[in-house]
């Protein structure tokens, strides 16, 4: 059982919900349960109240409930998604924020991967060992459980250009390119108006991500972490916000959100890295932005049955467009 030892940073929080806010991997329940058995150790004494009160400084020392994976359903389920291009070989959708990409906790079902099931016609050879891996989808290269046709992640909320193999031989020419840093990936965010956005020309952030060590949802700058390269770009500026292209060099969880907020920048409606939940307009009504305005806006790669280059564009979705109307930039991208 591994050992985990955390520092409280806030004062407040109850300490199941701090443990489960620290390891969403693991049910509250669970963690209540494991509190309730004297497992956990605060200040160097058990406590047994998932109630107990946490203050600045509080040092918890337990290890890690064992959490049996909940079932994937990987039944195909027929769902009208926006497509970009689809063939016998590749599918390519628009992606809608709040659509998550594969099952996981919290959604077994009803995701991008049961609705390629349902296109695909001679169905797909799961590899045993594939599970609910993760809490959220996320931008990393490759996944790290081999979901049937997945060759790269989106946020939940972020929307945009998917691609999706419908057979496991294209699934492995992909990944390839993938891997290989072939395949081009071009995101549009609104984000606040940093001075270290670039006026002219563009941005190269060249920072090492990892994950939070006390906040398991979040990702963070380390050194100890994976290289991470991302570039930007200021297509405009308007009322204290930045309409930036994101060029992904490297695709680790979470890059464009960690490197914009890192450089003074976060993503309009990014909380979890600092970004503001609403914007106000000069008159005084408040525009409230429920998720980051991110949007995975092109997607260049190599067809996987005839080698042809394809450059895919993913309209905006409604909401990020009311948005760019609102701030006077609806005729930046015509």
């Amino acid at each position: 059982m591994p050992e985990i030892r955390l520092v409280v940073e806030s004062a407040g929080s109850r300490l199941d919900r701090f443990l489960t806010d620290s390891h969403p991997e693991v049910p509250r329940s669970r963690w209540d349960a494991w509190i309730r058995e004297g497992r956990v150790i605060l200040n160097g004494q058990p406590v047994s109240k998932s109630g107990t009160k946490l203050r600045v400084g509080d040092v918890l020392e337990t290890g890690l409930p064992d959490v049996a994976p909940p079932a994937a359903d990987l039944s195909p389920e027929a769902m009208d998604l926006p497509t970009l291009f689809e063939d016998d070989r590749l599918w390519i959708i628009n992606k809608p924020a709040g659509l998550v990409v594969h099952p996981g906790p919290g959604h077994p079902s009803g995701t991008v991967v049961n609705a390629l099931l349902a296109r695909i016609r001679d169905g797909w050879s799961l590899s045993s060992d594939a599970s609910a891996e993760g809490d959220e989808p996320t931008e990393d290269d490759v996944p790290p459980t081999p979901w049937p046709g997945l060759v790269h992640r989106l946020d939940r909320y972020t929307t945009g250009c998917l691609a999706l193999a419908k057979d496991e031989a294209a699934m492995a020419h992909l990944q390839a390119q993938f891997k290989a840093r072939s395949v081009e990936k071009r995101y549009l965010a609104l984000a606040r108006n940093s001075r270290r956005l670039p006026e002219l020309g563009s941005l190269l952030v060249d920072e090492p991500i990892a994950r939070h060590r006390v906040d398991r949802m979040k990702m963070t700058i380390s050194a100890a972490g994976r290289p991470s390269q991302t570039r930007f770009r200021v297509l405009a500026r308007a009322r204290g916000l930045a309409l930036v292209e994101c060029e992904l060099l490297t695709g680790r969880t979470h890059q464009i959100r960690v490197h914009l907020s890192h450089i003074g920048a976060p993503i309009l409606g990014d909380t979890l890295y600092g970004g503001a939940p609403q914007w106000q307009e000069e008159g005084g009504q408040i525009f409230p932005c429920p998720h980051p305005a991110l949007h995975a806006w092109k997607l260049a790669l190599d067809h996987p049955g005839d080698g042809r280059r394809l450059d895919v564009q993913a309209p905006l979705p409604e909401a990020f467009c009311e948005c760019l109307a609102r701030i006077g930039l609806a005729d930046v991208l015509a």
